[in-house]
């Protein structure tokens, strides 16, 4: 049995980015990006208004004013799409449009506000400095500059941006396919209503839901009965997957067939058993090279199991690099009794109370209580040095919103007692 910062340790230790792909731009929100992608031109093109206005000389009109404003000839037009087609000299301005390049001779645009709006001549009413309302060549981007580079976990802005710089396709990281594979005599699936010593499966859509948050592709497998060729049938389908998530059956009951299987299989065991509550059992190895990991079966040793360690994994296979969940400080709002020598993941729920963040406990914290977990917002850090955080007393959490990231070096009990 190891401690939960070996455990990751381990498990990182054994997961590898899956290499890259090809794919549309369209499919590539959220995608790790692979690959450096450089500007082949200046963007803009060109030198182009900001405003709708009057393209002009600075100087013609340094002594404008309400009072007296200086009147200039509209030599033409210039719409967003079209190009001048001739100059502007002294006295002169053109018409221009948002977007439409800046014609040869004028330095400025003033904004149709600050003048009559004319069109045969326009009268200016205020000065403007040069290169006001003028958006240069390559503000944007210059011809060979990075615009993206690998890493890069690509947001709505970025598609902009390779649709700026015509790149319709881009590589990125892969994603990884996880098989499911949930087992039991017991377990029905959820259009099913159960009857007697029956039970929905809950933790294979738990584990779909929470694979697809981190990235990768869950692929939920049928469930599997406890019988050994049932379940050697399933589990050799599933090593051909870049990894393999299994539900019960690894303790040492009766019926607990997946152990002897994987081992019949050749599963190359890194570890079984950690000191923590919930989610002791799990199990975590490697089947034709690809991690596996035999979670418990109750449904929040499950989920919990792949919060701390599954998702780690999944999201370096997926070329991240922000693997772990965010940490926060808190103070427990009423005492909080935890595991004796195991470290214990509290589900607690925030409360931001006088510029300061308290957590209460979701509830009971049995491991099948899954209406637990989903009321929580984040993992409080039970030490397993301490049985019981008085209120008041200041703890670690780890964020669970989606969106939350941070790093996974010892971010369990070896950073608490760096902490304190």
């Amino acid at each position: 049995m190891v401690g939960p910062d070996e455990a990751l340790s381990l498990v990182l230790k054994n997961a590898s980015p899956l290499g890259s792909e090809r794919v549309s731009i369209l499919g590539a929100l959220g995608r790790v990006l692979a690959e450096q992608v450089r500007s082949p031109r200046d963007i803009p093109g060109f030198d182009n208004s900001a405003m709708d206005g009057y393209a002009l000389r600075a100087a013609d009109v340094a002594t404008a004013s309400e009072a007296s404003p200086v009147r200039l000839r509209v030599v033409e037009t210039i719409a967003a799409g079209a190009m001048p087609s001739v100059s502007v000299g002294p006295g002169q301005a053109a018409r221009i449009m948002t977007g439409a390049p800046i014609p040869a001779g004028a330095d400025s645009v003033i904004p149709v506000e600050r003048t009559d709006g004319g069109n045969g001549e326009v009268a200016v009413l205020s000065p403007v400095e040069r290169g006001s309302c003028v958006r240069p060549r390559g503000e944007d981007i210059r011809a060979g500059e990075s615009a993206l580079e690998p890493g890069k976990v690509l947001r709505p802005a970025d598609l902009g941006m390779l649709a700026a710089l015509n790149r319709a396709m881009v590589s990125v990281c892969r994603q990884p396919r996880v098989a499911i594979v949930c087992t039991g005599d017991e377990l029905v699936d959820v259009d099913q209503v159960p009857t007697g010593g029956q039970v929905v499966n809950s933790s294979g859509y738990a584990l779909a839901g929470a694979v697809t948050e981190a990235g990768g592709i869950p692929v939920l497998m049928p469930i599997v009965r406890d019988k050994p060729e049932e379940i050697r049938a399933l589990l050799t389908e599933a090593a051909a997957f870049d990894a393999i998530f299994t539900t019960g059956g690894v303790s040492v009951g009766q019926f607990d067939h997946v152990k002897r299987v994987l081992d019949e299989l050749g599963m190359a065991q890194v570890f079984h058993g950690i000191r923590q509550r919930p989610g002791r059992p799990l199990k975590f190895g490697l089947l034709n090279g690809r991690p596996l990991f035999g979670f418990p079966g109750n449904p929040v040793s499950t989920v919990l199991c792949f919060y701390l360690y599954a998702r780690p994994a999944l999201l370096k296979m997926g070329g991240r690099s922000a693997l772990g969940l965010a940490r926060r400080a808190a103070r427990c709002a009423v005492d909080i009794k935890t595991a004796r020598e195991m470290t214990e993941f509290v589900r607690v729920r925030l409360e931001p109370r006088d510029g300061e963040l308290f957590v209460r406990p979701t509830g009971d914290q049995g491991s099948g209580i899954l209406s637990s977990f989903s009321r929580a917002d984040a993992l409080l850090i039970g030490p397993a040095l301490e049985t019981t955080l008085r209120a008041g007393t200041q703890a670690t959490v780890l964020l669970l919103a989606p969106e939350a990231t941070g790093d996974c070096e010892a971010f369990f009990e070896e950073r608490l007692r760096q902490n304190h």
